[in-house]
């Protein structure tokens, strides 16, 4: 599924419709396989009515985002309160985590952006404050949890808050980014003409 946010990104970027007809073309068959209400569900390859198996993984946190760039935001909210309720539970997003009940499945949070930059998305979209609290939260967490003397530490278990001797780029190029973003005013950052 990471490929797909990539071929509508091309297209916003570039213009190309190919990129586009390959957006839709994938995302009609993510809506009608493994969307399951608000939850994305793996499914087998050529049995696509087959779970593959019973957990999330927290990469499929860009979807809700890149459900707002497409237009269609109903499932992009109702998936992103989904993740949502899920770090409340845990405090960040696990790696992995049951779709029955939102038990840690991964138990680690390497500091990934795509929950945030879904975040942002969506406060872009309906201007709703949910958002900016959901990202008050998310960046109290990291404060609170993560931070060390010479930047932030991944998160080896969310159950018990331990950290990793580990910080990946991606968290300084984009989950920081998208923070950023989230709360930045109106004017603040550079308008593209």
């Amino acid at each position: 599924m990471y490929l797909y946010r990539y071929c509508l990104k091309a297209y916003i970027l570039l213009g190309d419709e190919s990129y586009l007809h390959r957006f839709n073309r994938h995302y009609a068959g993510v809506m009608k396989y493994v969307s399951q209400g608000p939850l994305l569900i793996d499914v087998h390859m050529h049995r696509p009515h087959s779970q593959a198996k019973n957990f999330m993984d927290s990469l499929l946190a860009f979807w809700p985002g890149l459900q707002v760039l497409k237009g269609d935001l109903r499932p992009a909210i109702e998936t992103h309160e989904v993740l949502y309720q899920v770090t409340q539970r845990h405090t960040f997003l696990p790696e992995a985590f049951t779709v029955d009940r939102f038990n840690v499945h991964w138990p680690h949070h390497p500091l990934r952006p795509e929950f945030i930059e879904s975040t942002y998305f969506l406060y872009q979209a309906t201007g709703d404050e949910h958002y900016l609290q959901v990202g008050k939260e998310a960046l109290s967490s990291l404060q609170n949890y993560t931070r060390v003397p010479c930047g932030f530490a991944a998160v080896n278990d969310v159950r018990t808050k331990k950290k990793e001797d580990r910080m990946d780029s991606f968290f300084l190029a984009e989950t920081l980014k998208y923070l950023y973003l989230l709360f930045s005013k109106k004017g603040e950052i550079g308008e593209c003409s």
